[in-house]
């Protein structure tokens, strides 16, 4: 187990899960056709962009729910002083429950015992205005606007970051 939240906890992808993960992605058919160009990935898919992760340094888990041990989410992170979240995927039946904010909890304070004092993220502009606010509510701040190449397809988004540090030390 990498990080834990009161229902739920991340642990590293495994082969074994790639069914489990890519139910996830295609239950998200409005951000797949808007990020990939697609309304739904294969499994070669999956494991394409899990090695594209590892590769550049990311943790790609699994959010897994704790009562019924049902992998519902995907996450992809790295942790450093500026920790970067890439991706928090919910499935869309997890939606719209608190989950997300209860998972971003979790990851900050992963992210703070690692010595963290800033989290970056991407977040892609003319997709859907609720991510926009939902990190907005979280304490994130615009940064600058980007254009994000994602899977081959190049989006508007703005890099947004929160400080972790007391304000006292900002």
């Amino acid at each position: 187990m990498i990080f834990e939240s009161k229902d739920f906890y991340v642990d590293a992808v495994d082969p074994i899960d790639i069914q489990e993960i890519a139910n996830v992605y295609n239950s998200n058919p409005e951000f797949l056709m808007r990020h990939t160009g697609r309304d739904r990935v294969t499994h070669p898919w999956i494991r394409n962009e899990l090695a594209a992760m590892k590769g550049a340094g990311f943790v790609s888990g699994k959010i897994v729910e704790k009562l019924s041990r049902d992998i519902v989410g995907v996450i992809d992170f790295q942790v450093a002083k500026e920790s970067y979240l890439s991706l928090l995927m919910l499935h869309a039946q997890a939606k719209n429950r608190g989950y997300g904010r209860q998972l971003y909890e979790a990851f900050e304070f992963y992210a703070c015992r690692h010595q963290s004092t800033q989290i970056r993220l991407d977040v892609v502009t003319d997709y859907n205005d609720a991510v926009l606010r939902f990190w907005s509510k979280s304490g994130f701040h615009r940064y600058k606007d980007i254009e994000l190449d994602w899977a081959g397809v190049v989006l508007p988004a703005v890099v947004m970051k929160k400080d972790l540090r007391p304000p006292e030390l900002r």
